[in-house]
């Protein structure tokens, strides 16, 4: 997919940085790689609405939490009994990325910079990798979805209160985007991949098509593929 790109407090400036050549490269190529993964007229009320919210979530837990080896799910803040869960972190020789990546309502985007903000006071990071579908992409996942435009417009609003630097991502489909046409599987309905206690579902969808299956082999039966495991320290003073 694309990606559009917005540096708060010079994140950008920082990662393209000699040092961190590595952390800017692994970046660049996997949301470049990034398929888009739809079920058309999954919505009976509004035939727009075909971009798979879910699906893409285990897409990138899969390309981060397994293939690049980042930290999955570690806490957010010192306290180890809050709760508070990032999506990713990964330690680039020294430079730390926490990293959220939100197809959800807006709402949780702000809970995303807040655990940013929070793992940035502590010590935790040193820098936000916030990844969001644009405009074009997000009216395709449902209503009131995060946006890369919206997000560019209201971060720096809290310029004295953000501190820490952050990359916006804002990724969109072009001429390079691969299209996963979930209709084509054995799943006859969306709600056996999207529903709940279906996420089985979600990885037998997402490990099939990274393991190049042919979409239509892939069912309830096909295996689940490898997921990736919570980590044992996370974030708790050693």
């Amino acid at each position: 997919m694309r990606a559009d790109i917005f540096s708060y407090r010079y994140a950008k400036e920082i990662l393209q940085h000699p040092d961190h050549g590595d952390a800017w490269s692994e970046i660049e190529g996997f949301l470049a790689e990034a398929p888009i993964f739809i079920y058309p007229n999954k919505s009976k009320k509004n035939p727009r609405l075909d971009i798979v919210q879910q699906v893409m979530n285990t897409y990138f837990d899969r390309r981060l939490g397994v293939d690049l080896g980042w930290d999955y799910h570690p806490l957010a803040t010192r306290i180890a009994d809050s709760g508070l869960t990032a999506d990713f972190r990964k330690d680039f020789g020294g430079l730390i990325v926490q990293a959220e990546v939100q197809f959800g309502n807006m709402a949780r985007w702000y809970s995303d910079v807040f655990k940013f903000q929070t793992a940035y006071s502590q010590g935790l990071i040193n820098l936000g990798l916030s990844i969001v579908p644009s405009r074009g992409l997000a009216v395709r996942i449902d209503s009131n979805i995060v946006n890369f435009e919206r997000a560019v417009r209201e971060l720096p609003s809290a310029e004295l209160s953000i501190t820490l630097p952050i990359l916006l991502i804002g990724l969109a489909q072009d001429e390079n985007t691969e299209v996963v046409d979930l209709r084509q599987t054995k799943f006859r309905k969306v709600s056996q991949i999207t529903g709940k206690g279906k996420e089985e579902n979600r990885w037998r969808v997402v490990n099939g098509y990274l393991g190049n299956r042919d979409v239509s082999g892939i069912g309830p039966r096909s295996p689940t593929g490898t997921m990736p495991s919570l980590q044992a320290n996370n974030g708790e003073e050693e």
